[in-house]
C-alpha cells in the first residue's frame, strides 16, 4: 500500500513538473497567446491538483495530516514518560 502511494505521489510530481516545464515553454513565446488560454491552464492545473491531492475528511493531505499528529503525539507521549 505504501509503495503505491508514493509510486502515485512520484508520478503525480513528475506529471506536475512536466506540465510546468510546458507552460513555462508557451510563456516564453510571444507569439499571441492570450490572458484566457492562461487562465484556462492555470484552472487545469488546479482541477487536476484537486483530483490529485483530493478535499474533505477522506483526502490524501487530511490523511498524511492525521498520520504525522499521531506521530508527533507518540514521541511526545514517550519524551513526557
Amino acid at each position: 500500500m505504501k509503495d503505491n502511494i508514493m509510486y502515485g505521489i512520484v508520478r503525480s510530481q513528475n506529471f506536475i513538473n512536466d506540465r510546468v516545464v510546458q507552460l513555462r515553454n508557451k510563456m516564453r513565446k510571444e507569439d499571441g497567446v492570450t490572458a484566457i488560454e492562461y487562465a484556462v491552464i492555470a484552472v487545469a492545473i488546479s482541477a487536476m491538483l484537486l483530483a490529485v491531492f483530493g478535499s474533505g475528511k477522506d483526502s490524501f493531505i487530511t490523511s498524511i495530516t492525521d498520520k504525522f499528529k499521531t506521530l508527533s503525539d507518540n514521541i511526545k507521549g514517550t519524551v513526557e514518560k
